[in-house]
């Protein structure tokens, strides 16, 4: 879960990175360039009933410790209890512990999901209910609690995802509604959340745009965004947090370039500027938010690849630093993740770099709380990649330490 940073900072819940189908078409399909295998050998020893396993036995971010630059996040009893959750294309739900001082993963548990394709999953402000898509052609959205000491999930109901091949979903400001984007039919749906966390029938469903690929509110959860990749635009919702519905905004959509795909949405954290992913052309987009009004106004758009770098790469997720200061997307095809210096006044971005996601197929990331962890999801190399990331320079280092997760699409923080 993106803990409360998601792709648009501390003020946001938990969102980030997906689509794809595994009932119907796919459409995340990407080929994937082969992998020396002697980066990543498999450890020895079996983790026990977790589903995931260890990959790199190195020392973690031992080095970073010690440099006393990264701080652990505290909370009233010391450091916080982090935990990371991630999904994918086989049918569980599996969660790791996080170590908040060398960010290192250990496997601790995981659960059979209700569906067949868990490829996005969300959780509460409260941390104390996590919610997955089941990415197929009758699109359904499960419910699960969060043991608040080990971060263990026990399924409490699933419900309609109101359409076809769910590909993301994220939970309102208010905890009160689960939004969910159908990639197949290009509709959205709210769910308002009920005693215990249970999901409930649609209390509004829209026709958002061609595979409508992410929903996501904005910090004030006034508004409602839904990227949709075959439209080639982001369709602008009204969103009524008491009654669960959402209307057209006065200005329906922001369109993209012909042929962009627009994928997923971050919000700054000062709630001024917005960065959209363009799954097709490999681009990034600025823009102005009008908090008032509920629109984006584009300020510029920045290619995610190397200059003059050729073969097949699409780009995948997008997240804002908690900080402000840093963009960052991934490339597949390339995999890779790029990292924009953000101007504070004008939101205009400089490109900073661009670091191997340790995989193939980067398809999501996600930040821990601090901004001081990266977690790579590779989706076709079956792992979930760590990174310390200096929030001074805007670099990325691997940890090692990486672990095995079956077709992983999605990985995401919380504290317990």
């Amino acid at each position: 879960m993106k803990a409360l940073t998601s792709g648009y900072g501390l003020v946001a819940i938990l969102l980030a990175a997906s689509c794809g189908g595994s009932g119907g078409s796919t459409p995340d399909a990407s080929a994937a360039p082969q992998m020396d295998s002697s980066m990543f050998a498999l450890d020895a020893g079996e983790p026990e009933e977790t589903g995931a396993t260890p990959v790199d036995g190195s020392p973690a971010a031992s080095d970073a410790a010690e440099s006393g630059d990264v701080a652990a996040p505290v909370g009233d009893g010391g450091p916080m209890r982090l935990v990371a959750y991630t999904g994918g294309y086989a049918s569980r739900i599996t969660w790791f512990a996080v170590d908040s001082t060398t960010g290192a993963l250990s496997p601790s548990g995981s659960v059979a999901s209700f569906g067949n394709s868990p490829s996005f999953l969300a959780h509460n402000a409260a941390m104390t209910n996590l919610y997955a898509v089941d990415e197929n052609a009758t699109g359904r959205v499960g419910a699960y609690t969060i043991d608040p000491a080990s971060g263990a999930l026990t399924f409490i109901n699933s419900t309609s995802s109101g359409g076809n091949g769910p590909a993301f979903l994220s939970v309102d400001g208010t905890g009160k509604f689960v939004l969910v984007a159908n990639y197949g039919d290009g509709t959205v749906a709210v769910l308002p959340v009920g005693a215990g966390g249970r999901v409930g029938a649609a209390s509004d469903m829209r026709s958002a745009g061609s595979e409508a690929h992410m929903i996501i509110a904005d910090p004030s959860n006034h508004f409602v965004f839904v990227p949709c990749k075959g439209a080639d635009y982001v369709a602008q919702f009204l969103f009524d947090a008491a009654a669960g519905t959402l209307m057209p905004n006065a200005v329906p959509h922001v369109s993209t370039a012909h042929g962009a795909g627009p994928r997923h949405l971050a919000f700054h954290p000062n709630g001024r500027f917005a960065y959209l992913i363009n799954e097709l052309n490999s681009t990034m987009t600025a823009y102005a938010f009008d908090s008032t009004a509920g629109t984006l106004t584009e300020i510029e758009t920045k290619s995610t690849r190397p200059g003059g770098d050729g073969g097949t790469s699409t780009a995948a997720e997008v997240w804002v630093h908690p900080s402000g200061l840093w963009v960052l997307g991934s490339n597949r095809g390339d995999d890779s993740i790029v990292v924009f210096d953000v101007a504070p006044s004008t939101g205009k971005l400089t490109l900073k770099g661009f670091t191997g996601a340790g995989g193939a197929t980067p398809r999501d990331f996600a930040f821990d709380p601090t901004g001081s962890w990266l977690y790579a999801a590779d989706q076709d190399s079956d792992l979930v990649v760590p990174f310390r990331f200096d929030g001074a320079q805007g670099s990325l280092s691997a940890l090692g330490g990486a672990v095995a997760v079956p077709m992983v699409s999605y990985v995401g923080l919380g504290t317990l």
